[in-house]
């Protein structure tokens, strides 16, 4: 299954010989001497291949990225492109006329936020030090607008960039205009990319199976750092962003079985992402890293708040673009992630969300998600050295911009705001209505059994701890059920509208439910690792925060937003006793799905990366689609809601489950270090008296990042140490005297990177209380005081056996 570094595409090359000719003026040029090959020739390298983008009635956009400005972007379109040396291509882009070949020049912009530093994957002699921080990276996008092609028509194309009398010319591609209503379309669903190691082997396996694919679905979380460069192109372990979708990475599984280079996919078929929160970089101002600067990011109401305290100071002219930019770099960004790609941009939130038609499928990209903090919770407010979720730090209460604000939403979807008011119109809308196929994509659904379903979709609850003199010592925060907004604001509105799919991502798992509404919620995230599913079944439990938090806001297994999961319904995996499972969970199997218009159905795919030479397997199938005008209804495949109660109540099966999590795993699985792999800890023993010391080891943290060590499963801080140069943590910690029983070690870096291992806790012999003020406020409705925060203003924040499921 490695297989060759790039593939020549066959269809390209029936294409150039039974393509009429363009009408187009004829070189004395020499006669054809290349093949169709989809590898790159010429003086100069390109950063990416070309991909596909928006495509339109009569066109598509075809972009590209290289290192240097250059003089001369074109894309060389029709039936002769392929049979172009590197010198004719080059000459084409300079004017030569060639028969079968039209030139169509492109424009070009310099990527504003794209850089490096010492985390990144990429050579010795190129990466900046730990003391040159963030360091730019330049690098090019060039994008090209086709327009003139008939509907079905699809066209050869090669992308030429020259620069001071060189140049760089890709292999042969094929493009085409939007498809007709009509058509029959294999359509990837996929997300949470990330670099992972099996992402690569994901990518080529869908390749393989689904043979050419028409169009990809991303639900989100392309990479983990928007702003680094090399996440996008170059990465150095070869599972970067672009190269595993474009055939050209070179990832070992995680097995170390094999190396697989992903599929040759969106150089022929447009790529269609959504926002997840790894697409939202955070705040820039003053960080060291860019791991550092990802993890903190504050929301606009508190840096426009905090601009016009500093105004005068940091604008005197009172420029708005000098304005506007302070509060990007003090709040948080999507601007690599619409810098990168070319969507409708006609919403109001441009391209985070947007609505478009392709062929008979009108799919709508969604802006939702939050920002992703560590489970910390520590009940006395002075003891806090880190911001998390649940809690600020001791150290931040006076200053706005470093706190964390819990985790906030990046753009709100409740009744009433922007998004949800525009996504109301375009669902009544004809277009969407009626289209075959009504599918919405978004990173965080109101369905789910994965970790990060909780805390609950709803913006934080600020809550402030006052001493007995009235003054705040503590700012914790709580998430309750009633105010999910994805449950109780989105939902109602996808189902009155009769959506047939809600596509996606963030827990890395594999899930699906359906609604009586026949609205069915799919989430196919698990390309090759997986934070886990808590369920009943699973032998998983989240880790929930202690007293004084509100233990009925909070669920351990279960799905929040009430529907029963759906065992797949070919080939399940099953539990050691041979119940059916309604996930997949495990770091050794990935999944892939596909919308299959012809056959009017979604297809879910599984492979285990230990055994290569056994391919993908059918899990599940269903169909999908309904005749315009149809009434939704039917029989509800989920039942009822789980125990009819919000969360809160009683966990599955009336007791926590024990033992140890499958693989040894923290609950959540792990956060991907810098290398996309997962963090590792060792103690220095299983089991300790309450009391004792004991040493932690950890591996695989970005360098240079604080890593909190706590003991869960009511979160407990134990120390915070610096992972040195080579990402590895040393620390001994004492065990509270108090903590008997089954616990684990967590480590957590300031980034999200996470690890943690079993630890039983054996007897040994053996504060005040705090008031609570304010009346539950959300976070986005707090008026603070001038050292809280801004003086008075009120802020919005805005054939095959039946396999058991194997050990991670």
């Amino acid at each position: 299954m490695s297989g060759p570094h790039r593939r020549t595409r066959t269809a390209v090359a029936a294409l150039c010989t039974a393509l009429p000719m363009l009408l187009l003026p004829t070189a004395a040029s020499s006669a054809p001497v290349a093949s169709a090959a989809t590898d790159p020739v010429g003086d100069l390298p390109l950063l990416s291949d070309p991909f596909l983008q928006s495509p339109t009635a009569d066109g598509v956009h075809v972009v590209w990225n290289t290192e240097f400005e250059g003089s001369n972007h074109v894309v060389l379109l029709g039936p002769q492109v392929a049979t172009l040396t590197a010198e004719q291509a080059q000459q084409a882009a300079a004017g030569a006329t060639f028969t079968g070949v039209r030139v169509i020049h492109a424009e070009s912009l310099k990527y504003s936020r794209l850089a490096e530093d010492s985390s990144s994957r990429i050579p010795d002699a190129v990466r900046p030090t730990e003391e040159e921080g963030i360091v730019h990276r330049d690098v090019w996008r060039h994008e090209a607008t086709i327009d003139g092609l008939a509907t079905g028509e699809v066209v050869p194309y090669r992308v030429v960039s020259t620069d001071a009398g060189d140049a760089a010319v890709s292999g042969t591609f094929s493009l085409r205009p939007s498809p007709a209503a009509d058509d029959d379309l294999r359509i990837l669903l996929t997300s949470d990319h990330q670099a992972m190691a099996n992402t690569a082997a994901n990518l080529q396996l869908a390749a393989e199976t689904i043979g050419d694919i028409d169009g990809v679905f991303l639900a989100g979380d392309l990479v983990n750092h928007p702003d680094r460069a090399s996440e996008w192109f170059d990465d150095s372990r070869g599972s970067a962003f672009l190269a595993v979708l474009q055939g050209n990475g070179n990832r070992l599984d995680n097995h170390g079985i094999t190396a697989y280079h992903g599929g040759e996919i969106i150089q022929n078929a447009p790529l269609f992402p959504a926002v997840g929160n790894h697409e939202v970089h955070g705040r820039v101002a003053g960080a060291a890293s860019i791991g550092a600067a990802y993890g903190s990011p504050v929301p606009i109401a508190v840096a426009e708040a905090e601009y016009e305290r500093v105004a005068a100071e940091v604008n005197p002219t009172d420029d708005p673009q000098t304005r506007a930019q302070w509060i990007e770099d003090n709040s948080f960004s999507t601007t690599s992630y619409e810098e990168m790609f070319t969507l409708p941009d006609d919403s109001p939130g441009g391209e985070t969300y947007y609505a478009t038609t392709f062929g008979g499928v009108r799919l709508v990209s969604l802006y939702s998600t939050r920002i992703w903090r560590s489970p910390t919770a520590v009940a006395d407010p002075e003891e806090r050295t880190s911001s998390s979720r649940y809690q600020e730090a001791a150290s931040s209460l006076d200053e706005p911009l470093e706190q964390g604000y819990g985790e906030h939403i990046f753009e709100s979807l409740a009744v009433g705001s922007e998004q949800y008011e525009w996504l109301e119109e375009e669902l009544a809308s004809d277009e969407f209505q009626d289209a075959a196929y009504r599918i919405v994509m978004l990173h965080e659904s109101p369905q789910g059994l994965g970790d990060n379903v909780m805390p609950q979709f709803a913006d934080p609850v600020r809550i402030e701890e006052t001493n007995d003199s009235g003054e705040v010592i503590g700012v914790r925060y709580e998430y309750p059920p009633e105010g999910n907004i994805l449950r109780h604001d989105l939902q109602p509105l996808l189902e009155g509208a009769e959506v047939d799919l809600v596509h996606n991502g963030h827990s890395h798992l594999w899930n699906r439910f359906e609604s009586e509404n026949g609205v069915n919620y799919l989430e196919t995230s698990n390309t090759g690792n997986t934070y886990g599913a808590y369920h009943e079944l699973s032998g998983r439990s989240r880790p929930l925060p202690g007293l004084p938090w509100d233990d009925e806001n909070y669920l351990a297994q279960g799905n929040p937003g009430g529907l029963e999961p759906i065992v797949p319904n070919v080939e399940p995996f099953t539990a050691e006793d041979g119940t059916p499972l309604p996930f997949v969970q495990s770091n050794d199997l990935a999944v892939f799905a596909m919308l299959d218009t012809g056959a009017g159905e979604v297809v879910s795919y599984a492979f285990d990366v230990r055994t290569p030479e056994i391919d993908p397997w059918v899990i599940d199938r269903f169909e999908l689609g309904r005749s315009v005008g149809e009434e939704p209804g039917g029989e509800e495949p989920g039942g009822e809601e789980p125990g009819g109660e919000e969360p809160g109540g009683e966990e599955p099966g009336g007791e926590e489950p024990g033992g140890e999590e499958p693989g040894g795993e923290e609950p959540g699985g792990e956060e991907p270090g810098d290398d996309g792999e997962p963090a590792t800890v060792t103690l220095s023993t299983s089991s300790v008296v309450a009391g004792d010391a004991l040493e932690v080891n950890g591996s695989g943290f970005p360098p240079g990042e604080e890593v909190r060590i706590e003991l869960h499963s009511h979160t407990i801080e134990l120390a915070t140490v610096e992972a040195d140069g080579s990402g590895t943590v040393t620390a001994q910690v004492t065990i509270p005297a108090t903590a008997v029983g089954s616990h684990r070690i967590v480590l957590i870096s300031e980034s999200g990177v996470r690890a943690s291992a079993a630890l039983t806790v054996t007897a040994a012999a053996g504060g005040g209380d705090l008031a609570e003020t304010g009346s539950d406020t959300p976070v986005w409705m707090v008026a603070g005081s001038a050292a809280l925060l801004f003086g008075g203003m009120t802020m919005f924040l805005v054939a095959r056996q039946r396999r058991t499921i194997p050990e991670s």
